[in-house]
């Protein structure tokens, strides 16, 4: 169950989100909502920079005797899956903010939203997964 919520997460919630926003869009502030979609365009390059900086960082623990066991069990591979995974959400994110912005349909800039939502929870399960590898170093010291 919980890998399926590892893997689905980010759709689950963008289908849950849009659902949610469409159902109550005759009561939402689209003005409030072009403000939002510019914070999240900024908040989403930032998490596709830093989990780029991720990457970096766990090719350069390699010889840490944590990361050998983790890609012995195969979590370690998983972890670097999920992370590419979220920075194509990121860009995707991204993109659909950058649509939104430029065309004038209250429909798309909810689907927007929505993406936008599913791509924080990506987001968050990876920084999860992450402080959990991570934490796996420091019970070995």
């Amino acid at each position: 169950m919980s890998n399926f919520i590892e893997k689905y997460i980010g759709i689950t919630v963008i289908a849950i989100a849009f659902a949610i926003l469409y159902y109550l869009k005759e009561k939402l502030p689209l003005d409030k909502i072009n403000v939002s979609l510019t914070d999240f365009l900024n908040i989403f390059s930032i998490f596709a920079g830093f989990l780029t900086t991720s990457i970096s960082l766990l090719f350069s623990i390699q010889d840490k005797k944590f990361i050998k066991i983790a890609k012995t069990s195969g979590a370690y591979q998983q972890l670097l899956k999920y992370i590419y995974t979220t920075i194509a959400y990121c860009v995707v994110s991204i993109s659909f903010v950058i649509f939104a912005k430029l065309i004038s349909c209250d429909i798309f800039k909810i689907l927007s939203l929505s993406v936008c939502f599913g791509s924080f929870a990506k987001v968050v399960l990876v920084g999860f997964l992450f402080i959990k590898l991570m934490e796996c170093n420091s019970s070995e010291s």
